[in-house]
């Protein structure tokens, strides 16, 4: 097998395993993510890694920490294991800060949280 095949089919084998992951992740994220106040949506191409947006969604929204503990949890949950990459997150337009989460060393799941703006603040 040339090299390009072989590149090419290990991305299709990466997509699919992506989006059957995905399948078994976003279910109790989204769940999760309501109990605390926010909505989780799918953003990008699924082709590498999995990308989510979590937007506060209630008055009430929780802090974006303890959304990040009950998403690494239910990774862990599901894959054995999860870890985030860094402790600070990074920060992006608009204010969104982004986490990766990493588990079983191999695939990504990049997550963006968009800021709560508490009343007074708009």
């Amino acid at each position: 097998m040339d090299a390009r095949k072989e590149c090419s089919a290990i991305r299709r084998a990466n997509k699919a395993w992506i989006a059957v992951f995905l399948e078994e992740i976003l279910p109790p994220i989204r769940l999760a993510a309501r109990g605390l106040g926010y909505a989780v949506t799918v953003h990008g191409s699924l082709s590498r890694d999995i990308d989510l947006v979590a937007i506060p969604w209630t008055e009430s929204a929780h802090p974006p920490e303890l959304l990040i503990q009950h998403i690494r949890g239910i990774i862990a949950g599901i894959a054995g294991r999860c870890t985030v990459t860094s402790s600070s997150p990074g920060d992006k337009p608009h204010g969104r800060k982004a986490y990766t989460f990493i588990h079983m060393g191999e695939a990504e799941i990049d997550l963006s949280v968009m800021p709560r703006i508490e009343k007074g603040d708009e």
